[in-house]
């Protein structure tokens, strides 16, 4: 990856820059731009966030982890022309099924109730490794997004992104090549699935991070940061 091209980063479901600033730290040369999808209220509104972000005629490389690599294969697909590469984090392009599409009516249910915890430890224990749930890197992080963008940014996310489609056609027809990072013990987009969903799209490249959950940016920002430098 050229220090001069535009970076493009979008973020993951109830996240904002803090997700991203571990691996920024180690890649301080790079020509970043941020996609604050925390701001957005619907996916109008996150496809118009990221194209405020790139300039006429410019050519970027797309970094979305998780909700955000949904968002940015969206975006990829809709100017596929402007995209130098595309790289997914923790994102199963193949969609969300109809057992999780009914969780997250679940989840949004609680939500409006006032019945769902962001602060619980189980809750927090389906994100990251369990040697990391004290953490104040880690877990730490994520409790103190939690806090700071609350139910409502966490309500907006869900409802944005769902149903959420399968990408994989899609991602076939943007052309521009594909880095994929998964993580072996991801229970939200799982090494397995990645595998199988992304064996379909030519000129795409998994890597599955050992000792990695879903929160694998905050884990491991350095093993990360060196297979973007390699793009």
């Amino acid at each position: 990856m050229t220090t001069t091209s535009p970076i493009i980063f979008f973020p993951g479901t109830l996240c904002d820059e803090r997700i991203w600033l571990p691996l920024w730290k180690l890649l301080p040369h790079i020509n970043r731009r941020y996609v604050p999808l925390q701001w957005a209220n619907s996916l109008t509104d996150m496809l118009a966030l990221a194209s405020d972000r790139v300039l006429p005629d410019e050519k970027v490389h797309l970094v979305g982890y998780s909700m955000g690599g949904f968002v940015a294969s969206r975006w990829a697909a809709d100017n596929p022309d402007r995209v130098a590469s595309i790289t997914l984090i923790g994102y199963d392009a193949d969609g969300l099924n109809d057992v999780e599409v009914k969780q997250r009516k679940t989840i949004l249910k609680q939500l409006k109730h006032g019945q769902f915890n962001l602060s619980n430890k189980q809750y927090l224990a389906r994100f990251v490794m369990p040697n990391q749930l004290d953490n104040p890197s880690v877990a730490g992080v994520i409790a103190e997004m939690n806090k700071d963008l609350g139910k409502g940014t966490l309500v907006s996310h869900i409802e944005s992104t769902t149903p959420r489609p399968s990408m994989i056609s899609a991602l076939k027809d943007v052309k521009a090549p594909i880095t994929v990072i998964g993580g072996n013990h991801d229970q939200i987009a799982p090494a397995d699935a990645l595998r199988r969903t992304y064996a379909k799209i030519p000129n795409t490249s998994v890597h599955i991070l050992e000792d990695a959950s879903h929160m694998m940016l905050l884990e491991h920002p350095d093993l990360i940061a060196k297979l973007l430098e390699r793009l």
